[in-house]
This record gives structure tokens, sequence and C-alpha cells, in this order.
């Protein structure tokens, strides 16, 4: 490796050439001492429980009968292209199905942090500073407003905007009182964005920026955070939305801003769907 000599203080120290060093430009250094797989195999794992804690929930509420029914139940739950009004849950249970998901994430990502040393402040970034609460408000509202809407323009012809608003809309529609209305605004507001940013632009994404440059890895990690999701008349919006967030994270090394724009871009369609 072709390698070049400096004099520092009156000592000569090799240097590698500029060839090496531009190969690395825009990765994270140091790299996260997780591996892409690990951070996969923590959404695996966290799938894999959500659904067996359905499974058991339906066994235990009986809705519906036999296990291969409840299996298949909690599968369409957890993927999330299933309509509430075809389930005979109330609120409360629905809402605590989507608890095993979060927590399980939330743990997952904590131990893969914790088990190679790290705090999740200086490993993921999770810190903040006054501006990012302003700066991730408006790039929330700006995804939701503004760029989601001229993606879908193109598709008009071919999607209807309300499919589109369609999952979440029968999701709102259970929450028919002040209790049920303020559960949605702390499960979606606050709730998940928290969890879904510590992974994702967390744990995920950094991952994948210690092996690849900054452009590819918001790229990647947007599609990936679409794509888990599971809902295909939506990917465009999820992957818009991962590409502002994954930007804002690349560009301040923080996850605040990316945090605060994913409670507003939810905030957004719990407003609408709660009028």
């Amino acid at each position: 490796m072709p390698t070049g000599r400096i004099a520092v203080r009156g000592r000569v120290l090799c240097v590698r050439d500029r060839g090496p060093l531009m190969s690395q430009r825009g990765r994270l250094r140091p790299a996260p001492r997780w591996s892409v797989s690990v951070a996969i195999a923590a959404w695996i794992a966290a799938a894999a429980i959500t659904l067996v804690v359905n499974v058991v929930l339906d066994s235990l509420w009986a809705i519906p009968r036999g296990v291969g029914a409840a299996a298949a139940r909690a599968g369409a739950q957890f993927a999330g292209g299933v309509e509430p009004d075809r389930l005979s849950d109330s609120y409360w249970q629905f809402t605590v199905r989507q608890l095993p998901l979060w927590l399980t994430l939330a743990a997952v990502t904590w131990i893969i942090v914790r088990r190679n040393g790290a705090g999740l402040r200086s490993a993921l970034g999770v810190s903040q500073r006054w501006y990012d609460v302003p700066i991730g408000l408006v790039c929330g509202l700006a995804a939701q407003f503004l760029i989601i809407p001229l993606v879908y323009l193109p598709l008009a012809r071919y999607i209807d905007t309300a499919e589109v608003e369609e999952p979440a809309r029968r999701i709102m529609e259970r929450a028919d009182g002040a209790g049920a209305a303020t559960v949605v605004v702390v499960a979606v507001v606050l709730v998940a964005p928290f969890v879904e940013e510590l992974y994702f632009r967390g744990l995920l994404l950094r991952a994948l920026w210690g092996r690849m440059g900054r452009v590819l890895t918001v790229a990647v990690s947007a599609v990936l955070f679409g794509a888990a999701h599971w809902q295909l008349l939506q990917l465009p919006a999820l992957v818009v939305f991962g590409l502002v967030a994954g930007t804002l994270v690349v560009a301040t090394r923080r996850l605040a801003p990316a945090m605060w724009a994913h409670a507003a871009f939810n905030g957004v369609t719990v407003v609408q769907l709660l009028r």
C-alpha cells in the first residue's frame, strides 16, 4: 500500500496515500462495532417475539379460534395490512398488540449497544440541541405537505389517495373517546418516533454508515425502513420520510432532529384523522 512521510516535531510518521483514503470518504469513523447483519437480526428477533405474543393474545382472547388462525391473524396484524374493522378487538386490545414490537426493538437495540461497550448517547447520537426541535418539526411537516404529495402526483392515475390513508384511518376510527385519543397521540406521536428512530436511524443506519458512504447509507436505510412496514401503497411515502430522517441524522450525527421530524410527520396524520 502506498505511503507518504511527514515530519511532526522531529519525528517522521508514515501515512497512507490519498488514494486509499478517498475510498473511505463519507463513512462513519470509527465504524460501529456491530455489523449490519446483527442490526437486521435485531429486527427479525423483535418481529418474531411480536408474532409469538400476538398468537398468545389471540389464544387468550379466543379471537379467532384455533392456533393456526391465531398465527395467521397475528402475522397479518404485524404486517399492518389487515383492516381493523375486520377484527373484533377493542381499541385497547389493538393497542396492546403493538407494544411487544416497540418494547422488544428498544430492548435489543440497547442490549447490542451495551454489549459493544458503549452508551446510547455516544454510540447512536442520542442527544439534543435546542435547534433540533424546529429543524426536525419543519422537515417532518415539509415531508408531509410538500415532498410526499409531489412523489404521489405521477402515481395519482393509478393510486387513490384515500387508499393510501386507509390503514391509518381504520385504526384511528377506533379512537372514539378522549382516553383512546390520548393513547393514539402518545403511541403514534411520541413512542413510535422514539423507538423507530432509535433502531432505524440509530442502530441500523450507523451500522450501514460504517461500511458505506453517506448517500448510499441514507438510501439503503430508507428502503429498509419502508420495506419493514409491509405496506405497499404507503411504501413511497415511507421511503421518502426515511430519506429525510436519514439525511438529518447523517448531517447532524444526532437522532433528535429525526425524532422530532418523525413526531411531526405522524402528528399530521393523527390531527387530520381525529378531526
